[in-house]
């Protein structure tokens, strides 16, 4: 909860006042009586009072109501209803009923200067006799985070005199005050000053509040004209988030701990900034989250009864001139920098787009490699079929030759067994057999003498 967002409750229960809350006077209390001057007369019982007018008979005062009997010595008589009134010349007048709700109590104020506090719901008769004024004042209601802080006179009998105590009145409640002598605590801390514009800026009285809140709370603070060591000044604005721990400690320490909080934040963040340049304070201004920086802060803070839980950096203005050159030198680094990144993020494409390419030829290359290995292999695994093939091939032809020749063989062997041949014979079978089939044949046989043989051939 932000503290600059508490409303303004100084005034926590708005009177409703019987008659005004100014001085009242006794005939306020009183119903104004009737123009007319006549008496008011009934010979018989049960007649009609008239306000203010002097009666003679016998008349009924209806329940509820009350009214006062002025004698002609002065004397005045309270009349409760119901009942019957004799009169003869006595002036009557009727008295207002004053009444407070649940959540409401009666301030009596007597003629004799002493108060009393009725808590509602009640209801009494103005007397004019006993009473000076009457007020119907409404209860402060008290939720859970919220308390009241009383001061109470008494009388001390053993001293005889008055002292004064002071309570904590803790809520959830509906605090109704025990006597006339006591009054709430009013708090007037520094509150949002709206001449800051955008500047969160506090001024003296500028909260004023009778409910105390004691939940964590939170104040937005600008430290405003910090200089550097290289004198540049600058606007450091902060966000504080604390808590009341202890409420007689604040109480009896400060009257206004916002103005305390701000004291030392301030000096805080002079020292953090006085020791540093402006480049200095840009590059550590993310300490300035850190709670260990703030040691003025902490160390007041708990002495007024509140602890700082954390402290946030929403930043830093600068003078105009300072921050156009600021801005401008942001700007050219930061045109620089997208450059860098512009030239960087090309140069990386290039290499990975280099990368694939290289990546994609290995992968073509071993992807040929493959196919020319497959393609060996192939050729390999072909040509070991084939020589399998011959050498299969070659072996059956060699077996059944050998078969052939076997078979011959014996044929030949059966043959010459069976006609008797000699090897010479058979060599000339062979060779025959071996030559074929002759294209002339020039048979010469015995019994021819001796003589020349001549065979001419013509081609």
């Amino acid at each position: 909860m932000d503290i600059d967002s508490v409303s303004d409750c100084s005034d926590t229960s708005p009177s409703r006042r019987l008659p005004t809350a100014s001085r009242a006077s006794p005939a306020d209390f009183i119903r104004e009586p009737h123009t007319q001057h006549m008496p008011n007369v009934s010979l018989v019982c049960g007649g009609q009072l008239q306000n203010g007018q002097k009666h003679y008979g016998f008349f009924v005062v209806p329940a509820g109501k009350q009214w006062v009997m002025q004698k002609s010595d002065g004397q005045n008589m309270s009349i409760p209803g119901p009942s019957t009134v004799r009169a003869f010349g006595e002036t009557l007048t009727e008295m207002r009923n004053v009444s407070a709700s649940e959540t409401e109590y009666i301030e009596l104020s007597y003629t004799d200067g002493h108060s009393e506090i009725l808590p509602g719901p009640a209801s009494i008769f103005f007397d004019p006799v006993c009473h000076t004024n009457i007020l119907v004042k409404s209860c402060v209601s008290l939720t859970t985070s919220e308390l009241l802080v009383v001061y109470r006179e008494s009388l001390d009998a053993k001293a005889h005199s008055r002292k004064v105590s002071r309570e904590i009145v803790r809520g959830p409640c509906l605090y109704k005050p025990q006597t006339c002598g006591e009054w709430t605590h009013k708090f007037s801390w520094h509150g949002h000053d709206p001449s800051g514009g955008e500047l969160a800026r506090k001024r003296p009285n500028g909260l004023k509040f009778e409910k105390l809140q004691t939940a964590p709370a939170s104040v937005y603070f600008d430290v405003e004209n910090v200089r550097t060591s290289d004198d540049a000044l600058l606007t450091v604005r902060l966000m504080i988030f604390y808590q009341l721990t202890d409420v007689e400690a604040m109480i009896n320490a400060t009257n206004d701990p916002i103005a305390e909080i701000i004291n030392s934040v301030t000096a805080d963040v002079i020292g953090f900034c006085s020791v540093r340049s402006f480049e200095q304070f840009k590059e550590s201004a993310e300490q300035l989250n850190m709670i260990g920086v703030y040691q003025n802060l902490t160390t007041r803070a708990a002495g007024l009864g509140l602890h700082v839980s954390k402290v946030v950096f929403r930043g830093y203005m600068a003078p105009q001139r300072l921050q156009k050159m600021h801005d401008d030198a942001i700007e050219r680094r930061t045109k620089l920098v997208l450059e860098r990144e512009s030239e960087l993020q090309e140069q990386k494409l290039k290499d990975d787009r280099l990368a694939k390419e290289e990546e994609r030829e290995k992968v073509k290359r071993q992807m040929e490699r493959a196919q020319a290995e497959h393609t060996a292999q192939m050729k390999r695994e072909r040509f070991t079929a084939d020589m399998t093939e011959q050498r299969e091939t070659a072996e059956q032809k060699a077996w059944l030759q050998a078969a052939a020749n076997e078979a011959e063989l014996a044929h030949l062997q059966a043959t010459r067994e069976r006609l008797g041949l000699q090897g010479a014979d058979m060599a000339q079978i062979l060779v025959a057999r071996t030559q074929g089939a002759p294209a002339k044949l020039i048979q010469i046989t015995r019994g021819v003498p001796d003589s020349a043989v001549q065979i001419n051939e013509t081609a």
